[in-house]
């Protein structure tokens, strides 16, 4: 089967990234020839090794080509940062039914929604099957009408290099471009944690948005930045480090993955989902450094328990996409 994936790639986002590298191989291995809706064909296909169309403009030929499209995963339905985005993505979906095409929404967080966009979002996912990464989601689709498989983020399917676990390693502070009340509070943190004698890494997650963050930070105190061009380089780094501090969210599921203890900023529902059900730290602003800094110094790691429910969920969506797209 010809199966066309749609979602934020092409953009430099190492989340975004991480999360298609974690459902090509899915897809490949059940036979399917995968194709990716990107922001740069180019680097898509240099990344990941397969063929890339361009979102905008290469969208009618992909819809042609293809049997069925993937729309996920990632926070793709909410129209909080954009409405464009949002009508975006449900006129992809909208197409490809008016085209005969299989759809499947997989992976996914819904929300924030105004108004307008909750009724956008139960007129296109009408009759679809539909797989979403939190449970906050899939009580906000219930509330529109719409039925959603309970998953959870493809990068949780990303198999980490070996890891020693080192408390002594560099404190990683992962910023989030666009809220610099939160870099504020990391500069805190940073202040108290270089005063008590920790090392400390910065690491932009998308280098357009997160960078002028990470130069905050690097301008204020001693500070290596690291710098990752795929979701494998950012594990091989991430693997260095003592703790980690994430405004993202695929920092803080990396992080995981690496079994690094983390605490989380909340600036987004997605993201105090995925530390809720870690049981992991979560702030919200504005940030109390005095408590992070305890986090840091005590270093506790992840309950095992837990991260391995959130990987067999995981693999449960991979098993659960197989059979929507054969369905």
């Amino acid at each position: 089967m010809n199966v066309v994936i749609s979602g934020y790639y092409g953009f430099g986002n190492l989340g975004d990234e991480a999360l298609l590298a974690g459902l090509i191989p899915v897809l490949q291995a059940a036979g399917h020839q995968v194709s990716v809706l990107s922001g740069d064909p180019a680097l898509t296909a240099h990344s990941h090794g397969l063929l890339g169309s361009h979102r905008l403009w290469g969208l009618p030929g992909a819809l042609k080509r293809c049997d069925a499209i993937i729309s996920g995963g990632g926070g793709l339905l909410q129209d909080k940062t954009s409405r464009r985005s949002l009508d975006y993505y449900l006129a992809v979906i909208t197409l490809a039914r008016r085209l005969g095409k299989r759809v499947v929404v997989y992976g996914q967080s819904v929300g924030p929604l105004s108004p307008a966009g909750e009724r956008k979002v139960a007129k296109a996912l009408k009759g679809l099957p539909v797989a979403v990464r939190d449970d906050s989601s899939r009580q906000l689709l219930a509330a529109l009408g719409i039925a959603a498989e309970l998953v959870a983020d493809a990068a949780l399917l990303l198999t980490p290099p070996p890891v020693t676990l080192d408390l002594d390693g560099p404190v990683l502070l992962i910023p989030r471009g666009g809220y610099p009340a939160i870099t504020d509070g990391l500069l805190a943190l940073a202040r108290s944690l270089h005063a008590a004698g920790r090392s400390l890494a910065t690491m932009a997650f998308q280098e357009r948005v997160d960078g002028p963050e990470v130069a905050r930070l690097r301008a204020a105190l001693p500070i290596e930045v690291w710098q990752a061009d795929s979701p494998q380089a950012a594990l091989l780094l991430m693997a260095k480090a003592g703790y980690v501090v994430s405004a993202r969210l695929h920092g803080l599921i990396l992080a995981a993955l690496l079994g690094k203890g983390l605490s989380g900023i909340v600036y987004d529902p997605k993201v105090a989902a995925f530390l809720g059900e870690l049981g992991a730290p979560a702030h919200t602003l504005p940030l109390a450094p005095d408590r992070l800094a305890a986090e840091v110094q005590a270093g506790e790691v992840p309950d095992i328990g837990k991260l391995n429910a959130l990987k067999a969920r995981a693999a449960f969506g991979a098993a659960w996409l197989q059979q929507a797209l054969s369905s």
